[in-house]
Parts: structure tokens; C-alpha cells; sequence
């Protein structure tokens, strides 16, 4: 497939395009045909298959040549990764973006909007996301709040002084090279009970977490909502890694918690105060957006429980086998030291109690 060597040359033949139309006082709406193909198109873009999107955006162009959306997505689908400075573009309301302006300076509101969506998805596709951007799906009739967690790297574990003799916290660099999406709190009651059908939770109320749930139910549930097929193109449900699950609480913080090196109850529900669960959202947030990193209920990672590795790591998913899964964030039950950003948990995968909760990420679909 060709590469676009001169942006300039591909914005003039669009600027003719557009200026062989600009005698009428209002753009029509693109056709269904060519909004169909541009549909194909991104969705094949979401999946990284690049000649194929750029077949479709062909299509497109041959239906209607003169709309901006299937410009910006052959610009997109043929650049592969669009510059800093596109993106940027992109990003710009459509009266100051170049890519849009010249297209649409004869369109009516509506038409904008319809542009500005295509360019919408093309931004989510090319993961132009930042920490902590919020994304709500609806499933069964209840919102799923996400917040977005890009790549980087921290430094997993707890120095010495932190932690407990004998906790397996040794502090190691961890490499993420994949952005994703974390639950904004742990999963509800509501969302359990309208994927299942049941709840199992002892303290009962749909905004409280969900919890006297083992690894294998939260397993069970995962997969159940990935047979809706309503993640977003391009993603899978699942439990958290370990890593991603500390690297979500910290948020770019390197204390014993994302609040700083104490907790309080004004922070977080731990160590009985309340006496049982709280309605999730209850707490502040981290920096990311995320609540109820800390304490309420025990978060189930998808890892075997293990020693951490002795050198810097990428993309660690654990142990390839054990006997017990990993636990994070700690309980309304539990002392502070064991909500900390750092500490783990292990416990066989059927276990069940009223502490255990989970929560969700949205990973790259393999």
C-alpha cells in the first residue's frame, strides 16, 4: 500500500474537490452507500488491517469524493500513525481543523456533526485516549463507566520500610506496553445481577459492590459478557492483571496509597468503620478517575499468585500455574496496611466471602 510522501498535494486535490461544490448553499448529507463503506472501513481500520480499511476508504471516495470522512479516514488508514501534529488537528473543533474546514465550510450543522463523529471514531481507533478518559457502555440497561489507563512504565512493589516481613512485595520495574480501560469502581449488584440473573452478596443493595464471589464466578461473569459481543471493536472483558491493577491505582503515584503515605475514612471504607460494604463511588477518586482502589471490597486479578520476578519486566501476566489467585486492594474489614497500593493477597480460586469483590478491565482483543 502507498504512503502519503506529501500531505500538501492530497489537502490541494481536496480543496478542488470540495470547491467544484461550493456553488450550492448546503452539503447533502453523505449517501448511505458511502457512509456504509466508510463503516466497513473503520472497522477494519480498528483491527490494524490497514489494506483493507484503505480498500474500503477507496470505495468511499469513489461514491462521494468530495466528503471530509473518508478523506480523514484513507489520510488515517494509509499514515498508519498519524503525526502529533494531525492528531492535534484532529482534536480541534471543526471550525479550526484544516482537515474539516475547507470540506464543510458550505455544510449545514447537522453535516458537521456527522463529520466530527467519523473523526471521533478515528481518534478512539488510533488510541488517542488520555489518562483517565472516561467511556460509558450500557449493558442490560446499566451504565459501565470505564476511565482509560495508557501505556508506560512504574515501579511495582513496595520498598522494604512499607510493607510487612514477610510480604512478597519486592519493588521491580514493570513495562505496560498496551493502553486499557478499568471499571471506575468495582462491579455493582446491578451489573451482576443483569448479566447472571442472581446475586450472591451478603450485604445487599444494587449500588453496593458485588462480593461473596470467588475467582471462578468472576471468571464465569467475564466470559458471559463477552458473549454479548458488547465491548468495544477491538476489545475482550477480563480481570485485571496484577500489574495493570497496581498501575491503575497508582496513577503515576509512587506512595503507600494514591491519597498519599496514610489513609483516613474520609478516603476510603476500611478497618470496620462502616461496619459492611459501601455504595461504590462513595470514596475520591485517583488521579485517573478511578474509586475504591482502596478497601470496600478485595479485587480478584486474573494472576496465579507467585514471587515476583528479580529484574525489570513487560507486560507481566504471572505465574503459568499455582494454586492461588491474587487478591488487591483490600476490605471495609481490613486494616490500612493491607490497602495499600502495593500489598497482595492470595486465596484459592473457589473461595467466597463477603469481602471479595472484583472489578473490570477492557484489554486489546488478541
Amino acid at each position: 500500500m502507498k504512503k502519503i510522501t506529501h500531505l500538501s498535494v492530497c489537502l490541494v486535490g481536496l480543496l478542488l474537490l470540495c470547491t467544484s461544490c461550493s456553488s450550492k448553499s448546503q452539503a447533502p448529507p453523505p449517501p448511505s452507500e458511502a457512509a456504509s463503506l466508510m463503516d466497513l472501513g473503520l472497522r477494519y481500520l480498528e483491527d490494524s488491517d490497514w489494506q483493507r480499511a484503505d480498500s474500503y476508504f477507496d470505495e468511499v471516495l469513489k461514491v462521494d469524493s468530495k466528503y471530509a470522512p473518508a478523506y480523514i479516514g484513507k489520510l488515517c488508514a494509509e499514515l498508519k500513525v498519524p503525526k502529533e501534529s494531525q492528531l492535534a488537528d484532529l482534536a480541534q473543533p471543526i471550525d479550526e481543523n484544516r482537515y474539516f474546514k475547507w470540506a464543510v465550510r458550505d455544510a449545514d450543522t447537522a453535516y458537521k456533526r456527522q463529520i466530527q463523529g467519523y473523526a471521533d471514531k478515528i481518534k478512539e481507533r488510533i488510541g488517542n485516549q488520555k489518562a483517565g478518559d472516561r467511556m460509558v457502555l450500557k449493558i442490560k440497561g446499566v451504565e459501565y463507566a470505564f476511565r482509560w489507563c495508557p501505556s508506560g512504565n512504574f515501579m511495582m512493589g513496595s520498598p522494604q520500610n512499607e510493607r510487612d516481613r514477610d510480604d512478597n512485595e519486592a519493588q521491580h520495574q514493570v513495562t505496560l506496553t498496551r493502553g486499557f480501560w478499568m471499571l471506575e469502581t468495582e462491579v455493582t449488584q446491578e451489573m451482576w445481577k443483569g448479566v447472571t440473573g442472581s446475586n450472591p452478596s451478603h450485604f445487599k443493595g444494587d449500588k453496593l459492590p458485588v462480593e461473596s464471589v470467588s475467582w471462578d464466578d468472576c471468571q464465569e461473569f467475564v466470559e458471559q459478557l463477552n458473549r454479548l459481543k458488547v465491548a468495544p471493536a477491538g476489545f475482550k472483558f477480563s480481570l485485571p492483571t496484577e500489574s495493570q491493577w497496581e498501575y491503575a491505582c497508582r496513577a503515576g503515584t509512587t506512595t503507600a496509597y494514591h491519597f498519599g503515605n496514610s489513609l483516613s475514612a474520609e478516603q476510603a471504607n476500611f478497618d470496620g468503620n462502616v461496619g459492611q460494604t459501601r455504595a461504590v463511588g462513595s470514596y475520591p477518586a485517583n488521579a485517573w478517575g478511578l474509586r475504591d482502589m482502596h478497601g470496600n471490597v478485595w479485587e480478584w486479578c486474573l494472576d496465579w499468585y507467585d514471587d515476583y520476578p528479580s529484574g525489570a519486566v513487560t507486560d507481566p501476566t504471572g505465574a503459568p500455574r499455582g494454586s492461588s489467585r491474587v487478591l488487591r486492594g483490600g476490605s471495609w474489614n481490613d486494616d490500612a496496611r493491607y490497602c495499600r497500593s502495593a500489598h497482595r493477597a492470595s486465596l484459592d480460586p473457589s473461595n467466597r466471602d463477603n469481602y471479595f469483590g472484583v472489578r473490570l478491565s477492557l484489554v486489546r482483543a488478541e
